[in-house]
C-alpha cells in the first residue's frame, strides 16, 4: 500500500487539488490576490479569512493557519537573506 504523504503546504495543497488560486478564491468567497500573498507569505489572512478557506478545501482552520504561518517564516527567512549585511 502507497503511504498517504500530507502536504506541508498550501501550494502543495491546491496543486494536489487540481485547484487554481482563482478557483480557491471563488470556493472560500475570498479575493485571488489574498490567496496568492497567504500561499506567498506576504499576508497573514484574518481569522475570517482562514475559516473560509478552510472550509473551502475541506481542512481545518488549525491546519491552514500552520500552512500559512510557515509560508510566512519562509518568505521573512527569504527577505533577510536578500537584505546585503
Amino acid at each position: 500500500m502507497k503511504p498517504v504523504v500530507t502536504p506541508h503546504s498550501l501550494r502543495d495543497l491546491l496543486r494536489e487539488r487540481g485547484l487554481s488560486y482563482e478557483a480557491a478564491a471563488v470556493l472560500a468567497g475570498v479575493d485571488t490576490s489574498a490567496i496568492s500573498r497567504i500561499v506567498n507569505g506576504k499576508r497573514q489572512p484574518r481569522p475570517e479569512t482562514i475559516v473560509q478557506l478552510a472550509r473551502a478545501l475541506g481542512i481545518s482552520a488549525k491546519r491552514l493557519q500552520a500552512m500559512a504561518s510557515a509560508a510566512r517564516e519562509a518568505a521573512r527567512a527569504d527577505d533577510d537573506e536578500a537584505v546585503p549585511a
